[in-house]
């Protein structure tokens, strides 16, 4: 998938690109059925509560359905594009939300920013739980006046911003320092996400890359219902498939266990 000038400067500019029906109807009926097996196992077959969000950490690595479309053009072609051809693999996830979602970004991290490629398995509208984002924000000074903003309390659903109302299909890649926020969902809507990091070009990089994994630890034990001893598997860590291989080329270098 090539974008055009105009995409990318809409990326760039505003923090955030998307993609209609970037997988078909097939495609999407394939990952539905992975998405809820998955989560499904997570929970050791017992139906959704309901009562809080339930995350499954790695959702994509532990998935050779998921991994190949991880590697797919419509995905990694397009991290070329935005960011380079010596991005890294950060993480995936499989949620199942419950209630509102304020006003945040995922991380401050200006310097290097992850990207979140999201997913959503079921139609969203602004009344009905939609990713709400607000363009720009993830450049300072914008994201850290918000900042200061949310110190004092953030208005709700009314708040300027680009409601993300999407169809299963649609794909939306987002800057991680995007501020965004969801209201109004009904209990269980479902999000699958594919995270990427920026070429890790130095130490520092590296560091951020070992911390985001460290910190993925307290997630898995408060929303996930498994509780495995470590993130990826070896099987995705040293894939076969080349576009996975050099995904995950830094994590090996960093001895990642």
């Amino acid at each position: 998938m090539k974008l055009t000038e105009s995409q990318v400067s809409h990326f760039q500019t505003f923090g955030f690109l998307v993609l209609r029906q970037a997988f078909d109807k097939n495609e999407m009926a394939v990952i539905d059925r992975e998405f809820e097996t998955m989560l499904l196992q997570d929970r050791d077959g017992r139906p959704f509560p309901g009562e809080q969000r339930q995350s499954l950490y790695s959702i994509v690595e532990k998935s050779a359905l998921l991994t190949g479309f991880a590697a797919d053009d419509r995905l990694y072609g397009v991290m070329e594009q935005l960011y380079g051809p010596g991005f890294s693999w950060l993480c995936s996830e499989g949620n199942l939300y419950v209630g509102d979602t304020p006003w945040h970004p995922d991380g401050t991290r200006l310097y290097a920013p992850p990207m979140k490629v999201s997913l959503y398995l079921d139609p969203l509208t602004k009344e009905t739980g939609c990713l709400r984002v607000i363009p720009g924000s993830h450049l300072p000074p914008f994201h850290e006046d918000l900042k200061n903003m949310g110190q004092i309390g953030f208005p709700g659903p009314e708040f300027p911003c680009y409601p993300f109302e999407s169809q299963p299909g649609d794909l939306l890649f987002a800057n991680m320092n995007l501020w965004h926020a969801a209201f109004g969902g009904r209990v269980g809507r479902r999000h699958l996400a594919f995270n990427f990091f920026p070429e890790p070009a130095t130490e520092r990089h590296r560091i951020m890359m070992k911390e985001n994994y460290d910190g993925l630890f307290p997630l898995i034990k408060r929303l996930q219902y498994s509780q495995p001893p470590r993130v990826f598997t070896d099987e995705f860590l040293y894939s076969d498939h080349p576009r996975i291989r050099r995904m995950c080329v830094t994590w090996v270098e960093m001895g990642l266990k």
